[in-house]
């Protein structure tokens, strides 16, 4: 597997990002990462390799002031816009861990038309958004570890309940980090 190491310019400060696979800006699925995570994360668990091997560009995302990737002025929303602005891709698949979750919801709710697919998974602060989940049209997975003690089973119910074009599942006995505890299932 070839893992390229890349930066990209965003209003001035350096945004890292890690590719893998050989798909073509049609195809690809964006990994964010959840507040003690990094994009090597994904390298590690195996996720973004299996992802390249079923023919999509995999693209694990650093935002700002994390991993690598220096802080910046924007929401973290914003700035992957910015980011798949200056990458040039038209319209992905996005998978958003836990905090990033909430970084989801928030560039599916303003740029929702970019998507392809949304996955979230045990996100935070589901509650803030119940009111606007219904203007969220992307397929949607959700993923949730019914034990998780960050993010409460409730918060995937209500993303099941209002976002109409979604499905749930769940790791029974899993928590927070469902996604890298079975890493197998999750693809």
């Amino acid at each position: 597997m070839v893992i390229k190491n890349e930066y990209v310019d965003i209003k001035g400060n350096k945004i890292h990002y890690l590719e893998v696979g050989e798909g073509n800006n049609n195809d690809i699925v964006m990994l964010l990462h959840g507040k003690r995570y990094n994009a090597y994360d994904w390298i590690n668990s195996g996720i973004a390799e299996n992802l390249s091997n079923e023919g999509f560009k995999v693209i694990c995302f650093e935002l700002p002031g994390y991993g690598s990737s220096q802080e910046c002025d924007l929401e973290k929303e914003e700035a992957l816009l910015e980011f798949v602005k200056n990458l040039n891709i038209p319209s992905l698949h996005l998978v958003a861990p836990s905090f990033s979750g909430e970084i989801s919801i928030k560039f599916a709710l303003k740029y929702g038309n970019m998507l392809k697919s949304l996955t979230i998974v045990d996100s935070i602060n589901i509650d803030k958004y119940k009111e606007k989940l219904n203007e969220i049209y992307v397929k949607t997975l959700i993923v949730w570890g019914k034990k998780d003690e960050i993010a409460p089973y409730e918060f995937a119910e209500i993303l099941k309940n209002n976002i109409k074009n979604s499905a749930l599942f769940v790791f029974e006995n899993l928590g927070h980090t469902c996604y890298f505890d079975d890493a197998k299932k999750i693809l």
